[in-house]
């Protein structure tokens, strides 16, 4: 079997000198290519790729047989690049130093034969700057020209170092082609012989299938930080689910147990014929702690326990409260995804000390006595007293185009210097809102 490599890089280069053989680059869409779109093409054409600076370099021995010459061949990748509307430039050769080397030489597509030269400027070759203005100077201007030189007088006038130039030159380039892609996710599919409308019946199966992408992950030297789900249904459906994580971690029983938690807070509509699992790559967690660190649960266990609460109480009221910037009665909103962290305190600071406010739900009905516009005394079935100190108002809200804007009024009071409450009017009268701490 002849061998054959495909060089595919996503920037065009500068046109060369010299003649360009195959098809023109003049009909491709003027678009660049990206790194990961041209792994793509390549996965269509080998199993054998190697990511080099600007593109791939993959193995395309033994298509002939499924596609035809190398010219077809290079015609079938050009036709995958113009449907993802890409540009680049791309050589095949029976090495591979020679099909990244007219690549890196030629824009548009090069199929260079084992028994033809193709010629090239010198300075393709990557040769040192002295060296070149010698060579000027002696008229050599291309390949053709450095070929009618006797290849042991050049090495014994630049050295051996020259003989790895000349082998570039005459197709005999030393690289060999290394697989250097790595998986980024890994799939496993089953399919049922009979339809289960009960998913915790399917458990057992997950969990194998579970184990089985979580070790290759590991065998690849990964972890995972994401895993979709997605069940094929009788009625011709799909219901799709997807774990993510803060996290990366490998743990079985903990993936299981959340998936459960997942697909039963939002089951699917009919029975389940398929099942499949892609787990997403992510490099190992690190963790180390301070020898006197304060402890905490583990992720894993934290998590978990968020996902039953939210199956009790819905998920919309579980999660992290993060302030919001603006003046509303309670500003902040609660971040879902979110997990609290925590910090190991390294060094002891002096604060200043601060009043944080607790919101009293429901707020508690007050009766307000006032003269000459001044707030005097507050009672409520929990506490009464004299107004000694007070602040406001203010307007409940900085969302002045809406109604609420408009309807509520809010004062800081104190109580017989002691504690400080906020108190707010609305149309259906006066409330105590919160307490300071």
């Amino acid at each position: 079997m002849n061998k054959r490599y495909a060089c595919l890089l996503s920037e065009p280069p500068a046109l060369a000198g010299g003649q360009k053989r195959g098809l023109d680059s003049a009909s491709w869409p003027p678009a660049n290519a990206g790194g990961s779109d041209l792994v793509t093409i390549a996965e269509q054409f080998s199993y054998r790729i190697e990511i080099i600076d600007g593109g791939v370099l993959f193995d395309v021995s033994g298509l002939e047989n499924r596609i035809g010459s190398p010219m077809q061949i290079a015609e079938s990748i050009v036709n995958e690049m113009q449907s993802r509307g890409l540009d680049g430039s791309l050589a095949i050769a029976a090495n591979a130093s020679t099909a990244e080397l007219y690549a890196r030489s030629r824009p548009g597509v090069t199929v260079v034969d084992e028994d033809e030269h193709e010629t090239l400027p010198l300075a393709a070759l990557g040769i040192d700057e002295d060296t070149l203005k010698v060579f000027h100077s002696l008229g050599l201007e291309t390949t053709a020209d450095l070929k009618n030189v006797p290849e042991n007088d050049l090495v014994a006038r630049y050295g051996l170092e020259f003989r790895k130039t000349l082998d570039l030159m005459n197709q005999r380039g030393a690289h060999i082609l290394t697989p250097n892609l790595r998986e980024r996710t890994v799939t496993w599919d089953y399919e049922l012989d009979f339809p289960v409308e009960d998913f915790e019946q399917l458990i057992f199966i997950l969990g194998h299938g579970l184990g089985k992408v979580l070790e290759q992950a590991g065998t690849f030297g990964f972890s995972s930080e994401q895993i979709d789900i997605s069940l094929g249904l009788d009625n011709k459906a799909s219901a799709e689910y997807s774990i993510k994580l803060s996290f990366p971690t490998r743990e079985k029983s903990f993936w299981l147990k959340l998936m459960n938690l997942r697909i039963s807070n939002d089951p699917p509509e009919a029975a389940i014929l398929l099942m499949r699992l892609v787990c997403h790559f992510a490099r190992p967690r690190a963790l180390e702690r301070g020898l006197f660190a304060a402890t905490r649960p583990e992720p894993e266990s934290l998590l978990l326990t968020v996902d039953k609460i939210k199956k009790i109480v819905g998920t919309e009221n579980v999660g992290v409260p993060a302030l919001v910037d603006q003046r509303l009665p309670e500003a902040f909103e609660l971040d879902h995804e979110k997990l609290p962290v925590g910090k190991e305190i390294l060094e002891q600071k002096e604060q200043r000390p601060v009043l944080a406010l607790t919101y009293f739900h429901p707020p508690i009905p007050a009766d307000i006595k006032t003269a000459d516009g001044r707030l005097l005394y507050v009672s409520t079935d929990h506490f009464a007293g004299r107004v000694t100190e007070y602040g406001g108002a203010w307007l409940q809200s900085s969302q002045w185009w809406t109604r609420a804007f408009w309807e509520r009024m809010e004062w800081d009071v104190e109580i017989d210097n002691r504690r400080i409450y906020r108190l707010a009017r609305t149309m259906d009268g006066w409330f105590v809102t919160g307490g300071y701490d």
